[in-house]
């Protein structure tokens, strides 16, 4: 299943709208539609989310979590949404980059690394986070995603971000 904000993403290309036109018609700003495309579904209240939906005639499942959590909410790991944030170790498998949360990110409100809302749920099926690794338990969707197109040559940004990375846990650990 492909997560919901790609579907929406490649729904408003398709419509020939740039994500201002949507945001206009939907009546939320164009960043709160940026972010939601880079896989942060509570950027958008759930109101507004389902207006995009509607404008991008695109069937939204039930467990999209459009509201933010409050850092009790959930009892599983607190991920940073952010794929350039140093809590998230990326990696490939078949040429697709993933990301491994390190558990660096913190327990509360926002990552103590980079400073954004932490997730606690899958931003596709909305299930709370239960295995430290990159991809739901539940449905599968990788939990933090890299936009398309960002890196020419994936897997040398992997390899200069995982060697930025540990070069950021030494500096921690001295």
């Amino acid at each position: 299943m492909e997560a919901i904000f790609k579907q929406l993403r490649k729904a408003r290309i398709a419509a020939g709208l740039t994500q201002a036109a949507l945001a206009g018609q939907v009546g939320c700003t164009q960043s709160a539609v940026s972010m939601m495309e880079a896989g942060r579904p509570e950027a958008l209240s759930r109101e507004s989310l389902e207006k995009l939906a509607k404008v991008l005639n695109v069937t939204l499942p039930e467990a999209v979590d459009a509201k933010p959590l409050s850092p009790s909410s959930g009892a599983g790991p607190a991920v940073c949404p952010g794929f350039n944030c140093p809590s998230n170790l990326p990696y490939a498998v078949g040429g697709e980059v993933f990301f491994m949360p390190l558990g660096t990110a913190g327990s509360g409100r926002h990552c103590v690394l980079c400073g954004e809302l932490l997730a606690r749920r899958c931003p596709s099926c909305g299930a709370p986070l239960s295995t430290p690794g990159g991809c739901c338990a539940a449905c599968g969707a990788a939990i933090v995603t890299m936009p398309e197109g960002y890196a020419d040559n994936p897997q040398s940004w992997i390899e200069d971000r995982t060697a930025a990375i540990a070069t950021l846990r030494r500096a921690l650990d001295a």
